[in-house]
């Protein structure tokens, strides 16, 4: 009888272990994500001012969720047109969105695609002179790449496009790359 529970209690064990080993290796070997990124961008649908090599930057600060799939932050600033961006001159956009972001597993890069909901808000000069500010809720979608560099150092292209319900323009696109790293 006690051999009996012995051999179950070592087939249980065996198990235990099968499973907890099962799932380590299905989970990322990190948790944490940042990234500094430098891009360029404009819109879409500004008269006079649409020209997309304005310059930006972005901060991406992310978590792992599940296995594949993260939840991030990303705070940016897309300079626009000196001269004119619609009825403004030396205007600027800044956001914080928060996206779910799927990740591919590809031959010898992570490929992703991420959806947002954040707010945006675009300065400038009118007229006048008087620096108004506008902000609004807006919507992102977009597309990632990572290039692993070492276990913990990666480099990440992103390509995304944003709907903002704002008088100047209401379509933003932006192409950006840069380091990220995981720990």
């Amino acid at each position: 009888m006690t051999r009996d529970r012995r051999l179950l209690g070592r087939l249980v064990s065996f198990a235990a272990l099968l499973f907890v080993a099962a799932g380590a290796h299905a989970q990322d070997l990190y948790t944490w994500n940042l990234a500094v990124l430098g891009g360029v961008g404009g819109s879409f649908d500004v008269k006079p001012g649409s020209n997309f090599g304005n310059a930006s930057y972005q901060l991406d600060l992310s978590r792992n969720t599940e296995l594949a799939t993260q939840v991030g932050v990303r705070l940016g600033h897309l300079s626009l047109d000196r001269k004119a961006f619609g009825s403004l001159s030396n205007a600027g956009l800044s956001y914080a969105t928060v996206a779910g972001e799927y990740r591919f597993q590809e031959t010898y890069y992570q490929s992703g695609v991420f959806l947002g909901l954040g707010a945006y808000r675009l300065t400038g000069t009118d007229a006048s002179g008087a620096k108004p500010s506008k902000t609004a809720i807006g919507g992102s979608v977009g597309f990632t790449g990572e290039f692993q560099l070492r276990r913990w150092l990666g480099l990440l292209v992103e390509v995304s496009g944003h709907y903002v319900d704002l008088k100047e323009a209401h379509i933003y696109g932006m192409a950006h790359g840069g380091l990220v790293v995981h720990f």
